[in-house]
């Protein structure tokens, strides 16, 4: 059996209504009346609290009164001379400092001389060096004393303090305190106060006179009301309930469920013409959304189908039956495409890496046939020159110096032409060398070099750090990197060499203060025959040399400009000499 969705969602509608809100609204009124008697209860229970922190308060205050009435000279002098008229008005002269209390004094003879009188069982306390604070009965009802003993010699004279009448003032101000109803009965069982309405006063005084004092929450019934109650006795005997009525505390219930029927009825109705109004405009385009599924098939969307009770729904999961073929078709075909796209991607990715290995290949080629033609046979020649002018100037001992380090050099150059001849062919790389010996040599040779040039060419490095690297090597790296740097800065400038063992490595750092790196450059800058130089001073492969040497001995090279100024930083990190193998060397 099939049914129209519009019938089906107003029925929904007022089904999910009728079971939802009912037994929402009645759970939210049962949750609210427990909150509202568990909140009056807990309330209630802190009552006795209350009462005893207030009494020990005021309790502290008029001891305090009471002690520096008894301890005043003037008043112990009265009474111990037995000035009765003086000592009334020196009391009460006293006692006007502590407002809303009225004093008390008893003379040597137990006689009460000012106030009401003094219940004999305080005045013995008094005499036992006690100061008592208590709620008893007096003639005039029922008050609170604070009594303490006039002494003098050592010996008991009298009595002297405050008092003060617990009457509805009094249980108005626990009232406020506690929120509550509040009543006082004295010890003899005779009601002294009480906050709440007259008319149960007396039928509630007379149940709470029968019942137990309790600090625990108790409740009961009077004339068809429910009361909760708590008690607490006040030193001396005074007996304090404090009562909530239930009918007051759930007032509000009542308006609050009027309200929320109201709210009901509302959303009922609201609900029921909002689901009237979309079950229609839902039915209609039902019938022309299976025509725009079938053009939805052509598109990228993938959704799974069921069948449902509902004539539109239906037809709807028959459109997406077909737009879920035809999107599997397509999901399909797109795989297929983007494997395809794999394919190519991985093949470029190989033949891109071809190409820059045969750029590398390349540019091999060019170097050693350059170096080949253009170091090999000068260096020889110049070389044999000098050996020449060595022998001319044998007796010349600063002449022969500098032929010797211009033929060493010249050797250099020679193996370095021969070495990159064999390129391709393996070589050693043993061999070690101080580093800082090795910079002290080629600033030596740089600054010879310089002529007029205000360049300034400086070594920092401790006095010996020793790494895996040949002499030669190292040489012909950093001589390289400072030639470079010579370049760089032009006519003026400082080049410094820094020299320092970190870890495993042993950090040459040549900075200068020329213009630094550009960005385009940087990347490029070990590249073999990439330079910058608009002039035929350099082919670009001096950096190429000096980072494949790095590389042979087991270091890396970078270049960065400086963090701290103008200029270009270079740094070359070659392992250090290890201590087993520096002993098996040597």
């Amino acid at each position: 059996m099939k049914v129209s969705l519009k019938s089906a969602l107003m029925g929904l509608v007022a089904l999910v209504l009728l079971v939802g809100l009912i037994p929402a609204g009645f759970l939210l009124d049962r949750r609210l009346v427990g909150a509202l008697e568990e909140g009056v209860r807990v309330d209630l229970a802190t009552a006795p609290v209350v009462l005893r922190d207030h009494f020990g308060n005021q309790a502290g205050a008029r001891m305090m009164h009471a002690k520096e009435m008894a301890t005043h000279p003037d008043l112990t002098a009265a009474v111990e001379r037995g000035d009765e008229e003086g000592a009334v008005g020196l009391a009460a002269t006293i006692a006007d400092a502590f407002p809303g209390e009225s004093p008390v004094l008893v003379d040597g003879e137990n006689t009460s001389l000012v106030g009401p009188a003094v219940p004999d069982r305080i005045v013995e306390l008094t005499k036992g060096g006690e100061m008592p604070v208590l709620v008893v009965q007096t003639e005039i009802g029922l008050g609170t004393f604070a009594v303490a003993p006039i002494m003098t010699g050592g010996q008991w004279i009298g009595a002297a303090g405050v008092w003060v009448p617990m009457d509805d003032d009094e249980a108005a101000h626990l009232s406020a305190l506690t929120r509550s109803n509040v009543l006082l009965m004295a010890p003899d069982e005779a009601l002294a106060g009480y906050t709440g309405r007259p008319q149960p006063a007396m039928g509630l005084f007379e149940l709470l006179a029968s019942r137990p004092v309790s600090e625990e929450v108790g409740e009961f019934e009077l004339a068809g009301e429910r009361y909760l109650v708590v008690s607490a006795f006040l030193p001396g005997g005074a007996r304090v309930s404090f009562v909530r009525e239930m009918a007051e505390e759930l007032a509000v219930v009542p308006a609050l469920r009027t309200v929320g029927a109201g709210v009901f009825g509302f959303a009922l109705i609201v609900a029921l013409f909002v689901g009237m109004l979309f079950a229609g405009r839902l039915a209609r385009p039902v019938g022309s959304l299976a025509t725009a599924a079938g053009k939805l098939s052509r598109g990228d969307f993938d959704a799974p189908v069921e069948r449902s009770a509902v004539a539109e729904i239906d037809q709807v999961a028959a459109a997406f039956e077909t737009m879920r073929d035809s999107l599997a078709q397509r999901i399909e075909e797109l795989g297929n495409a983007n494997q395809e796209l794999e394919d190519r991607q991985d093949r470029l990715s190989m033949l891109q890496a071809e190409l820059v290995q045969r750029d590398r290949h390349s540019a091999a080629a060019r170097l050693l046939a350059q170096l080949a033609h253009e170091v090999r046979n000068p260096v020889a020649s110049v070389r044999n020159c000098l050996e020449v002018l060595r022998r001319r100037v044998d007796g010349d001992e600063e002449a022969s110096e500098l032929a010797d380090l211009a033929i060493d050099e010249l050797l250099r150059m020679h193996e370095l032409a021969e070495q990159m001849l064999d390129l391709h062919r393996p070589r050693s790389t043993e061999g070690d060398c101080d580093v800082s010996s090795v910079a002290a040599d080629v600033a030596a040779v740089v600054r010879m070099g310089l002529g007029d040039l205000a360049i300034d060419v400086v070594v920092e490095a401790p006095e010996s750090v020793t790494a895996e690297i040949p002499a030669d090597a190292l040489k012909q790296i950093l001589l390289n990197l400072v030639q470079n740097a010579q370049d760089a800065i032009g006519d003026s400038g400082r080049i410094l060499v820094w020299v320092e063992a970190m870890g495993d490595n042993a950090r040459i750092d040549v900075v200068d203060t020329g213009p630094g790196i550009s960005d385009e450059a940087l990347p490029q800058i070990f590249d073999p025959f990439y330079t910058t130089k608009a002039d035929i001073r350099g082919v670009g492969l001096g950096l190429f040399t000096a980072a494949g040497l790095v590389r042979s001995h087991g270091g890396r090279i970078a270049a960065a400009n400086r963090s701290d100024g103008a200029g270009a930083r270079l740094t070359v990190e070659v392992p250090l000499l290890q201590p087993a193998m520096h002993e098996a060397m040597a």
